[in-house]
């Protein structure tokens, strides 16, 4: 929300940004990534093309090669999975679809949720769920990769000079502390482990006003993009690519084209399958940046970080975070379905790391007595990108009753009778609350690190009990 205000105050400073406006960032070359399109209103609606709008011609996504080519990748991971033994148990092979939401800091929630899944998993000789298909939006795209190979080994290559933080235990904290290289869904918890703000977002000199103005946004991703180009490591983007090669299956992140205003997966599994046909360093090294720059891209929102220039097997254009479009996606996979012409069982797990609550515009939920121009918008936004996410995580959800099975969490204890609020959470002594309010101290834009490692031990205490806040249970 900082990151809005900051718009807003942009936009009254009217006259200023017509003679501060950015050139095109430069995209690394080759990246030719592997678009899905992703529909967000009934196939009829044109949407805007400039004069030739008329003209254009929009497909149901069932009828595109880019579903039908996916549709094909279900059924060959079908084949495989009717001769494993889990089938020969239950009769018929089902599909396994992972959702993950946005919600920047929040992500610490999924995070921890998945951890405690493992640790409940492997107390009982385990694991989690190999998904066929795994999707991302903005924080879930950040969370996506590690959850893909959630049961894979952790590869040789992943160096951990970035882990900090209350999580790492260096600071002294006693609540959830993660040994680096345990597992990929450990590595994923401390990758939301900060000891600040700077670890992640640099704020551009001269303040968030001036930096916007001046540099066109309020911070950089680049400690983010540092942090991330350790993670995902050639070892560990081969580890992705062989999951394709060999299993089928398929990891999609979400993000929002702002040339031609459309929403798009960008096929992961497809970008980092390159790894395993070159030796090269040069070009592993490409392919690295392109799958950490589409990561980033899928998280950056103007002007808190700016947009991402991403080349696509179709265009060049400037890229951000997917929630402008959807919170959540699963829709090309429902299409993917009807073009395998099959209808098989499937079971949805939907990670929502986000409330989707609006709330009351006063915190103490009093009619608000006194208003601005910049205080409505930032409301009537607030109102808008929550309705974004609850139609999206709608749409996911309907696909897993419809379909057999679904999983779904939430940031908050809606559906739980009797469950914990995440406010009032205990981490290391004090309450979530309470950590978010010592965090503030320090002014950050958007990152808090102890509430961020309380969100996250919160999700925890949630996922070593399975604690979902919507479960339908898999029917045969």
């Amino acid at each position: 929300m900082k990151s809005l205000r900051v718009m807003l105050l942009l936009v009254a400073a009217g006259g200023w940004l017509a003679g501060c406006s950015q050139p095109r960032p430069k995209p690394i070359a080759g990246c030719n990534y592997k678009v899905l399109p992703l529909t967000v209103g009934p196939k009829w609606h044109q949407p805007w093309r400039g004069p030739d709008a008329a003209a254009a011609t929009v497909l149901d996504q069932a009828e595109t090669p880019e579903v039908a080519e996916l549709g094909r990748a279900l059924q060959a991971r079908r084949l495989r999975n009717a001769g494993l033994r889990r089938a020969a148990i239950t009769g018929v092979p089902r599909d396994q679809f992972l959702a993950l939401s946005g919600g920047g800091q929040h992500g610490a929630f999924g995070a921890g949720f998945f951890y405690g899944m493992q640790a409940a998993a492997r107390a009982k000789h385990d694991t989690l769920p190999d998904w066929d298909i795994v999707t991302g939006v903005s924080t879930g795209s950040l969370q996506s990769t590690l959850l893909f190979l959630a049961n894979q080994p952790v590869p040789s290559d992943r160096g951990y000079g970035w882990v900090d933080g209350p999580m790492s235990g260096k600071d002294g904290a006693t609540g959830l502390v993660v040994t680096p290289g345990e597992s990929n869904v450990g590595d994923l918890v401390l990758a939301y482990s900060i000891a600040q703000e700077a670890d992640l977002m640099r704020t551009r000199r001269g303040g968030a006003i001036a930096g916007a103005l001046l540099k066109g946004s309020t911070a950089s991703f680049a400690p983010l993009r540092d942090r991330l180009l350790q993670i995902m490591t050639v070892g560990t983007l081969r580890a992705v690519g062989q999951e394709w090669v060999v299993n089928k299956r398929q990891l999609f992140v979400g993000v929002s084209n702002l040339d031609d205003g459309a929403g798009y997966g960008i096929d992961m599994t497809e970008l980092a399958a390159r790894t395993l046909s070159t030796r090269a360093a040069g070009d592993l090294a490409r392919i690295q940046g392109c799958y950490v720059d589409a990561l980033l891209a899928s998280a950056s929102v103007p002007p808190g970080v700016p947009p991402v220039t991403l080349q696509t097997d179709r265009s060049t254009n400037l890229y951000m975070d997917g929630g402008a479009r959807f919170g959540m996606f699963l829709e090309p996979v429902l299409a993917a379905r009807r073009a395998a012409g099959e209808d098989r069982p499937a079971d949805v797990t939907l990670m929502v790391n986000t409330s989707m609550a609006a709330g009351p515009w006063n915190g103490d939920g009093t009619p608000t007595q006194r208003w601005s121009v910049v205080s409505a918008a930032l409301r009537a936004v607030n109102l808008m990108e929550t309705q974004v996410y609850v139609f999206s995580a709608a749409a996911v959800a309907d696909l897993g009753i419809a379909r057999g099975g679904l999983n779904m969490a939430v940031l908050g204890n809606g559906g739980i009778p009797g469950g914990e609020p995440p406010e009032t959470h205990r981490f290391d002594g004090k309450s979530c609350s309470q950590w978010q309010a010592i965090d503030a101290r320090a002014k950050p834009l958007q990152f808090y690190p102890r509430y961020m490692a309380c969100t996250a031990d919160y999700g925890r205490s949630r996922g070593v009990i399975a604690q979902w806040n919507h479960r339908m249970p898999a029917q045969p």
